[in-house]
């Protein structure tokens, strides 16, 4: 979708109901993906959340194809070509 968040909202949103408890789920996503938002859907499905790494990369083909639009969107200081991965674990009590 244009904004990276199509399948990242119905898993945060289903993440409680699929894990058992004592399980946890670890979530790898885009920082152009808004992280924030998907530890605030996590947390209110009752989960804990939190950032557990972070990673740069150089951009594969489908961000380098899509540059210009981050930064016209201002998602993109002009120039930079690395994406930050970001690791969330989530954990059912």
């Amino acid at each position: 979708g244009p904004d990276g968040r199509l399948i990242l909202d119905p898993l945060c949103d289903a993440a409680a109901e699929l894990l058992t408890d004592g399980g946890s789920l670890l979530l790898v996503q885009s920082g152009f993906a808004d992280v924030a938002q998907s530890l605030r859907r996590l947390r209110s499905s009752g989960l804990s959340a939190a950032v557990v790494a972070t990673q740069l990369i150089p951009f594969g083909p489908v961000l380098m194809a899509r540059a210009g639009w981050l930064e016209d969107a201002g998602l993109l200081p002009i120039g930079r070509r690395e994406e930050e991965l970001v690791v969330i674990r989530a954990d059912k009590s």
